[in-house]
């Protein structure tokens, strides 16, 4: 929360709404139109995957990440945390299964921004042998940490990599792209494996302003073309710097939180649109991918908006 504070201007902290805002609101009306948001209200479980839900939750119980006592830091891992793992556990689920080869191979999820890896050891576990999962943190303490949680639950199919997520490797096979609150451009650079990939993705949001930076990996050319360009996220979103600034703040504005969620939803609706502009099939003209905005219940974070990535077979 800190970190957020520092990167807001003092006009979004103090609630301040400026014309060009609101104008930024109005232009974009169309791409919130064509991604909808999809309000995920309960956590809904498929029957068809077994007893996924109940081994999620039983590893969570069992996780010496889940802070067992009655303290704010338990409760706050009850109801916050807690079921923002499970709803991440609930859309990746059925990403990997609207896979074309899930169930034939390991499928490859790669957990951009992954820090000590409590969604991506969590993944590792349940989905077991039908996943290989690569965690990229930048912070070398954090995948440390992140390796021995996974070498105390025995897990074997779970990588740490002490990397920039800008420099992955986006020639290698990747299948799922996922982040848990990636910060600001973050997410962009996420979206853009996955696009650069033919990959599938489960991406939530953070803050919107950090990481300016960064720079976002998009396909250079027709399909089948492994090169990729690298590009800014306003160059990979295709709109103006300005217009793009002017969402950042409202998304940030904590004095109207209905104002916020609308920048929020246009934001995560330009990033759907630039994935159904640039995404590229690994197999041609076999799949494509089909985008929804989802959001989950707002009192276990305000940043509660998710881009979820499936597979679809022509």
């Amino acid at each position: 929360a800190e970190i957020t504070q520092s990167l807001q201007g003092e006009n979004s902290r103090v609630g301040k709404i400026s014309d060009a805002m609101m104008q930024s609101l109005a232009t974009f009306a169309d791409a919130r139109d064509e991604y909808p948001i999809h309000d995920v209200k309960t956590f809904e479980r498929s029957d068809d995957d077994g007893s996924q839900s109940t081994d999620t939750s039983s590893i969570l119980e069992s996780n010496e990440g889940n802070p067992r006592r009655t303290s704010l830091e338990g409760s706050r891992w009850q109801y916050k945390k807690r079921p923002q793992l499970e709803f991440m556990v609930d859309q990746i689920a059925e990403v990997l299964r609207s896979h074309p080869d899930y169930g034939k191979r390991k499928l490859n999820v790669v957990d951009i921004g992954g820090g000590k890896g409590l969604l991506s050891n969590l993944l590792a576990e349940t989905f077991g042998d039908d996943v290989v999962v690569q965690v990229i943190e930048i912070s070398r303490a954090a995948t440390v940490n992140g390796m021995m949680r996974a070498k105390r639950r025995g897990l074997e199919n779970i990588r740490f990599d002490a990397m920039d997520a800008t420099k992955v490797d986006v020639q290698s096979n990747k299948d799922v792209v996922v982040a848990l609150h990636a910060c600001g451009a973050l997410s962009d650079v996420a979206l853009g494996h996955a696009v650069s990939q033919g990959a599938g993705f489960v991406i939530c949001p953070c803050c919107f302003r950090s990481n300016p930076h960064l720079r976002v990996s998009i396909p250079k050319g027709t399909e089948g073309n492994p090169e990729v360009a690298l590009v800014t996220a306003e160059e990979f979103l295709d709109v103006d710097p300005d217009q793009y600034t002017s969402l950042k703040q409202l998304a940030e504005l904590q004095g109207d939180i209905k104002l916020a969620s609308k920048a929020m939803h246009t934001i995560n609706a330009l990033r759907a649109s630039a994935v159904g502009r640039l995404w590229q099939s690994k197999k041609g003209s076999q799949e494509r991918i089909s985008t929804s905005v989802k959001t989950f219940p707002i009192g276990f974070s305000t940043r509660n908006f998710c881009l979820v990535g499936k597979y679809d077979l022509q």
